[in-house]
Parts: structure tokens; C-alpha cells; sequence
């Protein structure tokens, strides 16, 4: 039976099993004969069929482990997205609390924002793991079929770095308007709790996405090594300094004034 046609008698029969047994699909069938009747609505609204065509098949690959690292990248660029479209609000939630009416509410719901984006990095640093999984062969194999691609090129990663510190500087405002420093908060949370919560949940996000960064050299180190230059010939030393940059340096300062004048006293036993 010619293949397509298989392919669509087979995704029209299939009944409780139809997911599972829909994966056995040759990797080569088009998902263009698949007709929109035969569809769950929840393949519609998630568009499933057009989503797993977007890996290689299984002849394309350059190793059984390229799926893998694909889906993993293609899943982290997914996440950057909800995380940037977070960030905007965020900042447009920090510029309502501003004013006075309704400024309370506007800045518990940019802290919970704030939250989400640090659980999205958190899930971001997470699934990299997945790749410590992978023999340093299988990517010596997938590397082959990347050109001359770099993660420096991702948009999503390049649009967090843009879009984040943009956070700090509608933060910035509103501690102008509520007359009050960032050191203020750190000595005295009571000082403004609001703002003390939002600017630790500040900390958050910054925190997790330097684990991210941290992970990922690390994860480099253990597949190429250290002295391997990236496919667009940077040194890994490049990633080791961009590892130690910040969204918020104005946090970690307000820190080490804080313990500036810092005098040990004597042991209470």
C-alpha cells in the first residue's frame, strides 16, 4: 500500500491508542495528508502535527542523539519566548505601581511575574541536563551537520539579555518615586516590603539564569573540552566571562554595601 495512503488510514482507525501507536509513523510521512477531520482538537489548538515535523527524521540524523539535542533546544527557545513575553508585563506592572491608585496590586502581581519567569529559567537550566546524557561521539557526529551555528546565536537567549535589564530600570523609577534606595531595603525590609520582595525576586530570576549560564559551560567543558574553540571559533573562555554577567548589578552592589562596614564581633557560644 502506497505510504501516504497507509499513513491516513491508519491516523483515521487509530482509537484508544491512536496516540501511541501514531509515533510508529514513518519518520518520512508528510503530515500534510493528515486532514484537519481527523484531528483531536487538542492536536488543532497545539498544531502537534506541524510541531513534531520540525525535528530531522530519523534518516536525517547524524546520530540516534539528535533528536534529543534538537528537541531540547527547540524546547528552550520555547521557554525564552514565554519568558520575554513575561518580562514585558512585568515592566508594564512595575509602571502602573508607580502611581497610587492601584500600585499595590499592580506590584504583588509584577513579583509574581517575576516568580514565573524564575521557574521557566529554573525549568531552562533543569533539561540541559538531559544532555550530560549524551556521549561526547554523539556530538562529535551531530556537530558535523551544525555549520558554523553557535547557542550565541540563539534569539531568544540574545532577546533575554536585551529585554531583562530592562526590568531593573522601570524598578529604578519606582524606588525614585517612592523615595527610596535600594541599600534602604536591604537594611530595613520594613522600609518598603513591597518593593524589598520585588527586588529579591529580582535576584531570583538574575540568580537562575547565571545557573543556567553556569550549567551550559559546564556541559560544553564535559562534551568538547575546554580547549575546543566553538564552531564559530570562539574560545570557551568567552562563555566563561559572559557566565559572570548580570541583569541587576545594582542588587548585588546594594550587598557588598551593606557588609561594607561589616565588624566581626566576638563568639556567642
Amino acid at each position: 500500500m502506497h505510504k501516504e495512503k497507509w499513513s491516513h488510514l491508519l491516523y483515521r482507525d487509530l482509537t484508544r491508542e491512536r496516540h501511541a501507536l501514531a509515533f510508529l509513523l514513518p519518520q518520512t510521512t508528510s503530515f500534510a495528508v493528515m486532514e484537519t477531520d481527523l484531528l483531536t482538537e487538542y492536536e488543532r489548538y497545539l498544531r502537534v502535527p506541524e510541531l513534531l515535523a520540525l525535528q530531522k527524521p530519523i534518516e536525517a540524523r547524524h546520530h540516534t542523539d539528535e533528536l534529543l539535542f534538537q528537541v531540547v533546544h527547540q524546547v528552550e527557545e520555547l521557554w525564552m519566548k514565554a519568558a520575554i513575553d513575561e518580562v514585558g508585563r512585568v515592566i508594564e506592572l512595575l509602571e502602573r505601581g508607580s502611581g497610587e491608585k492601584g500600585a499595590g496590586e499592580s506590584l504583588e502581581l509584577a513579583r509574581s511575574g517575576l516568580h514565573r519567569i524564575y521557574l521557566i529559567e529554573k525549568l531552562m537550566c533543569d533539561q540541559l541536563h538531559l544532555l550530560e546524557t549524551m556521549a561526547p561521539i554523539a556530538y562529535f557526529h551531530i556537530r558535523a551537520g551544525l555549520g558554523k551555528g553557535s547557542g550565541l546565536e540563539s534569539p531568544g537567549f540574545n532577546h533575554m539579555l536585551r529585554a531583562v535589564p530592562q526590568i531593573d530600570e522601570a524598578f529604578a523609577r519606582i524606588c525614585a518615586a517612592r523615595k527610596v534606595e535600594v541599600i534602604d531595603l536591604l537594611r530595613n525590609p520594613d522600609a518598603d516590603r513591597m518593593l524589598f520582595a520585588i527586588a529579591e525576586a529580582m535576584v531570583d530570576v538574575d540568580a537562575a539564569f547565571q545557573r543556567f549560564r553556569s550549567v551550559h559551560l559546564s556541559l560544553v567543558k564535559r562534551t568538547i573540552g575546554a580547549g575546543t574553540p566553538s564552531l564559530k571559533g570562539n574560545p570557551i573562555e568567552l562563555l566563561e566571562r559572559n557566565a559572570q554577567r548580570e541583569f541587576f548589578p545594582r542588587l548585588w552592589q546594594a550587598r557588598e554595601m551593606l557588609f561594607r562596614d561589616f565588624v566581626p564581633g566576638e563568639l556567642e557560644a
